[in-house]
């Protein structure tokens, strides 16, 4: 218990214990016309009145008490500095033993060789076109390399530049559907996945908004992100890949051009939440069993500019703070969403010494963090404490090439991908133990508006 309280009845003497100094008093004496039965109903309410006051302490208390875990999970008595040991946890790492299942007793990396069709993973990237949006699918080659496997056309238009925005293409949960926006042509589109990982375009649908630049994906709801228009909409997918508009889904974000980079469904799917850019505001929809939303709670975010997110140990948002782009201003911030959709942070505004930090990938067990950062051409490295405190592991964990963009984690927590828009390239690297990141190669040649990056 928090804090206890103490309360006494005499069931024998008939004496009550005073509340000011515990003496006991004979109700008798005070009262002497009162008879044995009149004494006993008194004594009854007062031990009735004694239960529902120590019911609402218990409640209370238990209150109390959750109120007081939450500030335990905040406040936590978390490290000044990050060590190997902290990362290791104990040896029991799950990020990190992922890491060891792919490297040899003798420290060199396995892989399978390039003619190993047994390797069915496979990255998706969209041109964002303006005259014909297209969906390129590349295959992931066992040793981390990407070979260029087809593209399907997306049924939309892209705007002909990159979208400045994290999510614009998303597999589902079980990677049997893509959908990506066309934000030339105000569309969004859903694509069959096959067995090889082609696409086939199932269905196109209007985003009920200008300018669509994210999609995200919960079961059978969709919603996507209208930048042009400062607003949200939801789809319900069908079986065969039709999108059908939800009443009442469309919600405006906090104000007009808000420059909102990024929707995401919470892991358990209760919220949408979505980042502002230009209000330094993280918005949050509470999501209804038709799939609808409620209107938009709108919180300020810690850490100016907040661009890109992922979540992290299943309850953590990880999202970076560009900072407007200034000169190594860079921070990300950790935060947790509790019951009313408030997001709170956990230990701040963790810096990173880097320029415009905006796109954000976690590992799969959300013990670690990559954040690109587009204005100093690298990538940085955080770990993620089981508080949900964020530590920066590496301010520069790899070097890219020039401004990069999106990054994901692949399907074997192994490999990371990062897309470059200025280079025209996608740079993929393995991860290495505590945080590290070690290059691979490239593909180029990219179009010169590719956006998004998406991996199973």
């Amino acid at each position: 218990m928090c804090w206890n309280i103490a309360a006494r009845y005499s069931g024998c003497g008939g004496a009550l214990w005073a509340s000011e100094n515990n003496d006991p008093v004979n109700i008798h004496s005070i009262y002497p016309q009162i008879n044995y039965y009149t004494f006993k109903n008194i004594k009854m309410k007062k031990i009735n009145f004694l239960k529902h006051t120590l019911v609402i302490a218990l409640i209370l208390t238990l209150g109390s008490c959750k109120k007081n875990d939450d500030k335990t999970l905040l406040q936590a008595n978390q490290p000044p500095l990050l060590t190997e040991e902290m990362m290791s946890e104990k040896g029991a790492n799950p990020d990190e033993a992922s890491i060891a299942e792919n490297i040899g007793m003798t420290g060199n990396v396995v892989s399978r060789s390039e003619e190993d069709k047994g390797n069915e993973h496979y990255l998706y990237t969209e041109s964002n076109s303006s005259g014909k949006n297209s969906i390129l699918v590349y295959e992931v080659k066992g040793n981390g390399s990407l070979k260029l496997n087809g593209s399907a056309t997306s049924g939309g238009a892209g705007t002909g530049k990159p979208l400045g925005s994290q999510g614009a293409l998303v597999l589902d949960k079980n990677h049997k559907w893509l959908f990506a926006v066309n934000a030339g042509s105000n569309t969004v589109s859903s694509f069959k996945v096959g067995n090889d990982g082609s696409l086939t375009l199932a269905h196109t649908a209007a985003s009920m908004g200008t300018k669509p630049v994210s999609v995200t994906v919960d079961g059978n709801i969709l919603y996507v992100l209208n930048n042009g228009s400062d607003n949200i909409h939801g789809f319900k997918i069908g079986s065969t890949g039709t999108l059908s508009h939800i009443d009442g889904s469309t919600k405006s974000l906090s104000g007009t051009a808000v420059d909102a980079p990024q929707i995401s469904f919470t892991p358990d799917g209760d919220w949408l939440v979505v980042t502002e850019k230009s209000t330094n505001i993280v918005s949050t929809f509470k999501v209804k069993n038709d799939g609808s939303v409620s209107s938009g709670t709108f919180t300020p975010s810690v850490g100016n500019t907040p661009f890109g997110f992922d979540f992290a140990r299943g309850r953590f948002m990880i999202v970076s703070n560009a900072v407007g782009g200034g000169a190594g201003a860079g921070s990300a911030t950790s935060y947790i969403t509790g019951f009313n959709g408030i997001p709170k942070d956990v230990n701040g505004a963790i810096p990173n010494f880097q320029s415009a930090p905006c796109w954000v990938a976690t590992s799969k067990h959300g013990r670690f963090a990559y954040i690109t950062n587009t204005a100093t051409n690298n990538v940085s490295s955080y770990y993620v404490a089981p508080w949900g405190g964020l530590y920066l592991i590496k301010s520069e964990a790899a070097k890219t090439d020039m401004s990069p963009l999106d990054i994901v984690v692949a399907a074997n927590n192994y490999f990371v991908y990062e897309l470059n828009s200025k280079s025209n390239t996608i740079g993929g690297y393995r991860r290495t133990f505590f945080g590290g990141l070690e290059y691979i190669n490239k593909v180029s040649s990219l179009p010169t508006a590719t956006t998004g990056l998406a991996t199973y």
